[in-house]
């Protein structure tokens, strides 16, 4: 058998992985956000504060703060099959204890355990970055947001259904999609890291410290400074999102259903964005470029958000914020993906998964302050100033990959 025809023989395989990994991350989207719904409705049985409902975000991105670097470090050794699977059924454990209750320690304890094992979309993406050659990239790494935007829909509209049996049934049903997603690692999902690309140096105590493997990666040549791109983004995106419903009920005085509408377009339009625009307009304008635009758009559309008289108006500027936005999402993949060796594919998807739990607490805390003392408009207009910041960052990123330096370095 000639290399042509082993390389047609491993396409299909390649795509039917590819496949299935998008399946579980859109199960794994699905069940963080299923629970959205009813989230404020369990707690409420033991408390009536509102830092009681917060606490579950908090504690769940904290502990995948701690746990995503090594998580990744782990894949690299073991391959990303074994610890998909595991975290996987550890996300279903955490689903059902959440459903079962009892206090609120109980739940909070099951959002820890699914934020330790919360390797699921680090791990897949580090599975995407195996299973890429640096031309596919963009366009495999376009499933990750495609995924989002789809679970974002799917999501809260199947948690509110299902909350029609009972208020706990959304947790249950997410454990159980989870099962599902096991039971496909399990049986189909084929390993993406072969043994011969594996990292071979022991585990040490210092690789489960985050701080440690943030500080490897941040030291990588022209890593770091896309990280603190990332970092910035995340910062801006979660307070900005965070504030929104308020905002929204605030200044228009909208109903649910209308800011569900709205949430539902900017779902629908980051899916498309993905599927149809992403692999043609990154492949004519490249990564980096696509990056800037991005982040540029992002910062003019929240410069929008806050200036807009009336709600309607929200939903072409929520056309423009989701457009842009889902270019971001293949473009930093793709980029980032080409500064490590193979063997640090994972690490380096757990260390992005840690920093983006970390932007996911502090992002929100600092534009609810801003809202509280500053203005309503503040988390828009000051996170629109993140974004063009970090556009100018990415601007001064270096594009070559580290096949490109080592090449270069030969010669």
């Amino acid at each position: 058998m000639n290399m042509r025809s082993q390389a047609a023989g491993r396409a299909p395989a390649k795509k039917r992985a590819l496949g299935l990994i998008f399946f579980i991350m859109l199960m794994d989207i699905i069940g963080l956000t299923i629970i959205i719904p009813v989230a404020p409705f369990i707690v409420q049985r033991y408390s009536n504060d509102a830092f009681a409902v917060t606490a579950l975000t908090g504690i769940y991105a904290a502990a995948q703060f701690i746990a995503a670097p090594a998580l990744g470090k782990i894949s690299d050794r073991t391959g990303r099959r074994p610890v998909l699977l595991v975290c996987i059924l550890g996300s279903a454990f955490g689903y059902f204890l959440f459903g079962v209750g009892g206090a609120l320690w109980i739940l909070l304890l099951s959002r820890a355990i699914d934020g330790v094992t919360g390797g699921n979309l680090s791990t897949a993406s580090a599975y995407l970055a195996d299973v890429s050659t640096p031309e596919e990239r963009p366009r495999n790494f376009a499933l990750l947001g495609m995924a989002f935007g789809l679970g974002f829909i799917l999501g809260p509209a199947l948690g509110g259904a299902v909350s029609q049996i009972s208020v706990d049934a959304p947790a249950f049903t997410a454990g159980s999609l989870a099962l599902v997603s096991a039971a496909l690692i399990f049986f189909m999902l084929p390993e993406s890291l072969p043994k011969e690309r594996r990292e071979t140096a022991p585990l040490r105590p210092s690789d489960f410290n985050p701080f440690v493997s943030i500080g490897e990666m941040m030291r990588k040549p022209g890593l770091g400074l896309l990280l603190v791109v990332t970092c910035l983004f995340a910062f801006a995106f979660n307070g900005a999102n965070s504030t929104m419903a308020l905002f929204m009920a605030q200044k228009f005085a909208t109903q649910p259903w209308q800011i569900g509408v709205l949430f539902v377009v900017g779902g629908l339009v980051t899916a498309i964005t993905q599927a149809v625009l992403v692999p043609r307009v990154v492949a004519r304008f490249g990564e980096k470029t696509m990056a800037i635009a991005s982040l540029a758009g992002l910062g003019l559309g929240e410069l929008l958000v806050s200036l807009a008289p009336q709600f309607w108006m929200l939903f072409p500027i929520t056309l423009l914020l989701n457009g842009v936005g889902g270019f971001f999402w293949a473009t930093m993949g793709s980029l980032t993906v080409g500064k490590v060796d193979p063997r640090e594919q994972g690490i380096l998807a757990g260390v992005n998964t840690a920093l983006q739990s970390l932007m996911s607490v502090i992002g929100p805390l600092a534009a609810g302050a801003v809202y509280d003392h500053v203005m309503p408009g503040a988390p828009f207009w000051m996170g629109a100033m993140v974004f063009v910041v970090a556009a100018l960052l990415a601007a001064g990123t270096r594009t070559a990959t580290v096949r490109a330096q080592a090449m270069a370095a030969s010669k």
